[in-house]
C-alpha cells in the first residue's frame, strides 16, 4: 500500500513539472578544455552558432531562454573582483540576489537584453577551481513571466554543476 501511494505522489509531481522540464532530454555536457560539466536539457535547447570562444551557448526551442555555459583563466581574480566584472556591463539592471562560498558564487538579478525590449531574469553560478587558477560557469537568462517554469531547469543544472579541474 505504502508503495503505491509513493508511485501515485509521484505521478502527481511529475504531472505538475513544467513542460520544459519534463520533456528536456538531459544530457551531461562536459567541457573538454576544463573538465567541468552539467546536465543541460537538450530537445527544449538547441545550440546556438559557435562564437569561438569555448564552452556551450544554447537557445530555447520557440522560446527565448538561454543557457551558457563556459570556463577560463581566473587570472588571479578574487571571487569579489569577478563578481564585480559581471555585474559592470551596461545591461545589468539591478542584482536582487547574491549568495557566496570560499570558492563559489551566485548572483542573480535583472538586465536589459541588449536588442532591447522587457528587462530579462539572469542567474548565474561561477566555482574556481582546488587551486584557484580556473573557473566554470553558467548563466540562465529568460523573460520575466518564464520563472515559475524554469525554476526546475535552474535547480537541476544547479545540483548537477561542478567546477573546472586544477590547471
Amino acid at each position: 500500500m505504502r508503495n503505491r501511494v509513493l508511485l501515485a505522489v509521484g505521478f502527481v509531481l511529475a504531472a505538475s513539472m513544467p513542460a520544459m522540464a519534463q520533456d528536456a532530454d538531459w544530457a551531461r555536457y562536459v567541457d573538454p578544455q576544463f573538465g567541468f560539466s552539467a546536465d543541460l536539457p537538450y530537445g527544449a535547447f538547441e545550440p546556438l552558432a559557435e562564437d569561438g570562444s569555448g564552452g556551450l551557448t544554447l537557445g530555447e526551442v520557440g522560446g527565448s531562454g538561454q543557457i551558457s555555459i563556459y570556463g577560463g583563466d581566473a587570472n588571479g581574480l578574487t571571487l569579489d573582483l569577478f563578481a564585480e566584472r559581471l555585474t559592470s556591463g551596461n545591461e545589468v539592471r539591478s542584482i536582487t540576489y547574491r549568495a557566496e562560498g570560499n570558492s563559489w558564487f551566485v548572483l542573480s538579478g535583472f538586465y536589459e537584453p541588449e536588442t532591447g525590449g522587457e528587462p530579462l531574469i539572469f542567474y548565474t553560478k561561477v566555482l574556481l577551481s582546488a587551486d584557484r587558477q580556473t573557473f566554470s560557469a553558467f548563466e540562465i537568462s529568460y523573460d520575466v513571466e518564464e520563472k515559475a517554469r524554469y525554476d526546475r531547469l535552474v535547480d537541476r543544472i544547479e545540483d548537477s554543476f561542478t567546477r573546472p579541474r586544477p590547471s
